[in-house]
């Protein structure tokens, strides 16, 4: 249930919005008043923040401006505004913005497919902010997964593989997109579903029962553990168990998958094959305790096993171990969705093309199925992009699975390219994409400068608050750490010239000193600068 507020001075707007909020959302959305201003809306809903609040930007007393002010400074709860203004008062709404609106409405285009359209996008905010506030932990016995946003899956499966290099890095992106992943230990499965092989040419339809199976994994494991468990191929699920010094012993581990494994013979007739991971101390070290989970299953498989685990030198293993050849570009293309580049997708599209030409059918699919998977993980509304521009075909975009020719994949593929292009095109066309990109711009052009939050904002015109919640709806990071990475990237190239010491490389991108320099240098690669510069240029 959604609580909602109007607030505005003429009575007629107040009568035509209640009528139409009730007319659309009979059930889900209460209606909890009506205000003449702000002061009004205050009195009314005293300490009871309501979930949505539609306000008039001009009003007496109080104006719709100064009530979303007070709210913000004096109520711990943030409901989102929607502001109503008309055309001569336009000027009004870039200020409403600044105050943090979620939107706006101009009163003479407003009807019911607009009030919708809006609303429906404050109750899936909603929506995502209550899912945040439900911990990935243990309450009252159980680990609790929250559903993820796509910034949230784009950082676990970051994760799992190799994207960050130090544990400082990690805890920035977990931050970001408010995850908890502190534990005393870490330790990672790789579980693959094994469907009968006269079964496999049902994979259209098998494809539905792998969510169904994911489901239930998740809720065996987390009975135990606190975790997070990912689709992470057509066949394939990622899980990392986020384990205390109590639950660092291998036997328990084990048992959780061979638990798992009992339920899916169970219920669904099918049996999984799970390989678990080397115990790392640190999350970077994460992606190889995955590498080892994949050999560690591998091993299963051949030896008919339910359950390895891997018993080898975590530190042995190097190297990316998916099921493709294709590490690189996976990484190029989470890159390329985050900044939004179709150029540069359509760029990768056509190298997976040219790679999967000299594989088996077989290995074909899979390789495309790990594109599949990443775009459902990575892209906003991923699984629901896919469908839209699959919705031609008879089983949807699981028709890669009925695919039986090399000319089939790549149509396949093309149609991803189109459907994925058309999104990063519309949301280049959005305005407030568009002054994350400004910001992104002058950034750029001042990047030898010490560069503000402050500064940037009002380089733009809007506020603080709201550039730095742009860049966390629009790009998945934040601002510092967007600046950082611009900075320490071109900062790469220019050791790479060797022409240049590091404390000269350090002044010339603003740093505060060579030390600060130096530490932010390694945070975002690993290595320190003096490190890396020492390495001959043939080598870097």
């Amino acid at each position: 249930m959604y609580k909602l507020l109007i607030v505005d001075d003429e009575s007629l707007a107040r009568i035509g919005l209640q009528t139409m909020v009730a007319n659309l959302y009979r059930e889900n959305v209460e209606i909890v008043g009506t205000a003449q201003n702000g002061q009004e809306a205050l009195d009314l809903m005293g300490q009871n923040v309501p979930d949505v609040i539609i306000s008039d930007i001009k009003m007496p007393v109080m104006t719709g401006l100064e009530l979303a002010k007070y709210i913000e400074e004096n109520y711990q709860k943030k409901p989102i505004f929607i502001f109503l203004t008309s055309y001569e008062d336009f000027h009004y709404a870039r200020e409403a913005l600044q105050r943090r609106a979620f939107d706006y409405l101009v009163k003479m285009e407003l009807n019911r497919d607009v009030l919708k359209k809006v609303l429906d996008r404050a109750f899936a905010e909603i929506d995502r902010r209550r899912e945040a506030e439900q911990p990935i932990g243990k309450e009252n016995g159980q680990g609790i997964q929250e559903m993820p946003n796509v910034f949230v899956s784009r950082f676990y499966y970051s994760l799992l593989n190799g994207r960050y290099v130090s544990e400082e890095q990690v805890l920035e992106a977990a931050q970001g997109c408010g995850q908890d992943v502190q534990a005393e230990c870490y330790v990672t499965m790789a579980m693959r579903i094994c469907y009968p092989n006269q079964q496999k040419a049902e994979m259209g339809y098998l494809y539905n029962l792998y969510f169904s199976i994911l489901n239930s994994v998740k809720m065996a494991l987390t009975m135990h553990f606190s975790c997070y468990v990912t689709a992470y191929s057509h066949e394939v699920m990622g899980c990392i168990l986020m384990l205390s010094e109590a639950e660092s012993r291998q036997e328990l581990w084990e048992a959780a998958a061979r638990e798992a494994e009992i339920l899916c013979r169970q219920y669904f007739n099918i049996r999984l094959c799970t390989g678990i991971g080397k115990r790392v101390t640190s999350l970077p070290e994460i992606a190889k305790s995955f590498q080892t989970a994949q050999l560690a299953q591998t091993e299963a498989e051949k030896k008919g096993m339910d359950v390895v685990t891997y018993s080898g030198n975590v530190d042995a293993v190097s190297g990316a171990m998916r099921d493709t050849d294709g590490g690189d570009l996976d990484k190029r293309m989470v890159e390329a969705l985050e900044h939004c580049d179709s150029e540069e997708f359509a760029k990768i599209v056509r190298q997976i093309e040219d790679s999967v030409r000299g594989k088996t059918m077989e290995a074909a699919i899979s390789q495309i199925s790990m594109v599949v998977h990443l775009l459902i993980n990575c892209l906003e509304n991923g699984e629901t992009v896919l469908s839209q521009a699959f919705s031609a075909y008879p089983s949807g975009y699981q028709s890669l699975y009925s695919a039986r020719t090399l000319q089939e994949l790549e149509q396949y593929l093309e149609q991803i390219r189109i459907c994925v292009s058309e999104r990063m095109d519309t949301r280049r066309n959005d305005p407030k994409y568009k002054l994350v990109q400004d910001a992104k711009q002058y950034i750029k052009e001042h990047i030898y400068e010490r560069l503000t939050l402050a500064e940037v904002a009002g380089a733009i015109g809007i506020s603080q608050n709201y550039l730095s919640s742009l860049f966390r709806l629009y790009n998945g990071s934040g601002f510092s750490e967007y600046v950082a990475e611009s900075k320490i990237q071109l900062a790469k190239e220019m050791l790479k010239k060797g022409n240049m010491k590091v404390y000269q490389v350090s002044e010339k991108l603003g740093f505060d000193n060579q030390q600060y320099f130096s530490k932010v240098y390694k945070k975002y690669t690993g290595y320190s600068p003096s490190e890396k510069a020492s390495v001959p240029e043939n080598e870097a």
